[in-house]
């Protein structure tokens, strides 16, 4: 029988606050501590208040609940989302599966399955019950009994639901009052050698990556196997604003997702310059003679036009460069897609927020 009538009719009881939660199929807990940046050690009972205790903490501490079921854990988080990492999820599933629900109070969310160290499908949950469902990602739901139905009436109790057919874990409110471990990830004792100042961002600056779990995610442990990701985000994000679709955008964004740049995606780089060189034009064409073409207006035709230029551009970036200053020129071609929205929405600043992470995962202190 579906739980989705269950979730649907408990969950936001359970979970007032949004959170990052990861389910792991594995019998080693060491594993999952590690992966998530802490040692057996830091171990201790608790119970679900405890994780509020989180949102005290300094950016270089966490809280993560951890919940023991025969075959699977269950880690609970509230403010470092690292579960939504994508190196993290690989390394958890190394051997075995694990999968990421995570969602922010603006809806910003993500459901991610990898299995055997290899992500193997990866969704906004919430656009599944909107008219920009995605097929795919429908059907692969269905087959583990979730339907397209239960998407558009309930984004999060679905996915719940999703997550138990694949863990057989139930996270309803007995869940929520039993007994717990509690993962507390401290700061450094003074003395300790560092191998690099922490990330330093601006009090707003955080305040913002907080609310995008994916970013939050790489900000809480900047590596640089996060180019990648950092790079499909600001290509996702630039294919939304500026309504590009069709096969060499999907093809791009799995090739960027993969890593791949170079030689072997020359061809479809091509073809995504050849394409953004075409709305450059097209843009100059209708472009009125008083327009500010560096403020890309989105409710003209030649302001659309340009942001799917320098959209197109965004893709481009990463396939041919390597994967900093791919990262780097994804970046800043995706503020040039959203400057002309930032008074409506916060992806500008994010993505300035993204280029200074970026540069610190590169150099190893702060721009």
């Amino acid at each position: 029988m579906s739980s989705f009538p269950l979730y649907k009719e408990t969950i936001r009881s359970v979970f007032e606050n949004p959170a990052c939660l990861t389910w792991v199929h594995s019998e080693n807990i060491r594993d999952v501590v590690q992966a998530f940046g802490g040692q057996p050690e830091q171990l201790a009972e608790g119970g679900f208040d405890d994780l509020y205790e989180s949102y005290e903490l300094d950016n270089d501490e966490a809280i993560v609940l951890i919940t023991q079921s025969p075959g699977w854990f269950l880690a609970v988080e509230f403010t470092k989302y690292m579960g939504a990492r994508r190196d993290v999820l690989r390394r958890l599933s190394a051997g075995g599966e694990a999968l990421t629900l995570a969602w922010t109070i603006e809806l910003d969310a993500t459901f991610a399955y990898a299995a055997d160290g290899k992500l193997e499908s990866v969704f906004d949950p919430v656009r599944q019950g909107t008219t920009a469902a995605e097929p795919e990602y429908l059907a692969w739901a269905q087959a583990y009994g979730v339907t397209a139905e239960q998407w558009r009436d309930d984004w999060l109790a679905a996915s719940f639901a999703l997550a138990e057919q694949i863990s057989g874990l139930r996270v309803d409110q007995t869940w929520k009052e039993r007994t717990h471990l509690v993962l507390s990830i401290e700061r450094q004792e003074a003395g300790e050698p560092a191998a690099r100042p922490p990330l330093a961002l601006k009090e707003e600056m955080w305040e913002l990556v907080m609310r995008h779990p994916r970013v939050a995610a790489i900000a809480a442990n900047p590596s640089e196997d996060d180019f990648t990701e950092m790079s499909l985000i600001a290509s996702e994000m630039v294919v939304r604003a500026a309504g590009l679709e069709g096969p060499d955008i999907d093809e791009a964004l799995n090739a960027i997702g993969a890593g791949r740049h170079g030689e072997s995606v020359r061809a479809l780089n091509d073809r995504l310059l050849t394409l953004s060189d075409g709305f450059r034009r097209r843009a100059a064409e209708v472009m009125d003679e008083n327009a500010n073409a560096g403020l890309p207006d989105p409710d003209t035709d030649w302001g659309r036009f340009l942001m799917k230029h320098h959209a197109l551009k965004t893709l481009a970036a990463p396939l041919a460069m390597d994967p900093y200053p791919g990262c780097k020129a994804a970046i800043r071609q995706a503020r040039e897609v959203v400057v002309g929205q930032r008074r409506q929405n916060d992806n500008y600043r994010l993505l300035k927020a993204m280029e200074n992470i970026a540069f610190y995962m590169f150099n190893g202190h702060n721009p």
